[in-house]
C-alpha cells in the first residue's frame, strides 16, 4: 500500500453507536471492541511491528472531537501515527490529547506507542466505542472500499483524551 499524507491527516467522518452497526461479524467484533490495547494486539500478531509518526502538535479539531471533549479546541494537541508490520501500515490513529498530559504523563512520547502508557496505568478509563465506515484516499492511493474505524475517550481525573483508530485494509480484520 502507497502511503500520501502530511500532519494533520485528521478523521473527519460520522461516528456511530455501536448498536447502529449490529450485527457484526465475530471478527470484526474482535478487533473493533477490544478493550485492551491494540498495540499489544497488533505486536503479537505482527512479524515486525512498529510505529511511524506522521504529526504532533497544534492541529486544527474537527467539530464532533470538539463537542465531544471538555474545553476549548486550544487546551489540546493532536497526535497521528501508523500502526504498521514491517512497512505494511495496519492502522491509522489519531488521539486528541488535553496539553497538560502531552506536558505530564505523555512527555516524549516520540515513537513510543501512546497506547503503551495508556494501558499500564490504572488512573486512565476507558469510555464507550463508537464506530464508523470510512474511505481515505488522503490515508492511500487504493482506498476504494469501506474502512472500519472505532474511537473512544479515556478518562483521566478532570481531562479526556480522544483516541480514534481507522483499520486499513492491510490489518487482519479483513
Amino acid at each position: 500500500m502507497e502511503l500520501a499524507h502530511s500532519f494533520p491527516i485528521g478523521i473527519d467522518t460520522q461516528w456511530q453507536a455501536v448498536s447502529a452497526f449490529r450485527p457484526l461479524s465475530d471478527k470484526a467484533q474482535s478487533w473493533l471492541l477490544d478493550t485492551g490495547s491494540l498495540t499489544e494486539r497488533i505486536e503479537g500478531v505482527s512479524n515486525h511491528f512498529s510505529l511511524q509518526l506522521v504529526g504532533e502538535g497544534v492541529a486544527p479539531l474537527h467539530a464532533d472531537e470538539t463537542r465531544l471533549l471538555k474545553g476549548e479546541a486550544n487546551e489540546y494537541r493532536v497526535r497521528e501515527v501508523f500502526l504498521k508490520d514491517g512497512t505494511s501500515p495496519w492502522v491509522f490513529a489519531r488521539s486528541v490529547i488535553p496539553a497538560a498530559l502531552v506536558s505530564s504523563e505523555f512527555a516524549g512520547l516520540g515513537t513510543e506507542p501512546l497506547g503503551k502508557r495508556l494501558f499500564n496505568d490504572a488512573r486512565f478509563r476507558r469510555g464507550d466505542f463508537e464506530l464508523c465506515r470510512i474511505r481515505l484516499p488522503s490515508l492511500c492511493s487504493d482506498a476504494t472500499d469501506l474502512l472500519w474505524g472505532r474511537r473512544s475517550c479515556f478518562h483521566f481525573q478532570n481531562l479526556e483524551l480522544l483516541v480514534a483508530e481507522i483499520f486499513l485494509p492491510a490489518s487482519p480484520l479483513y
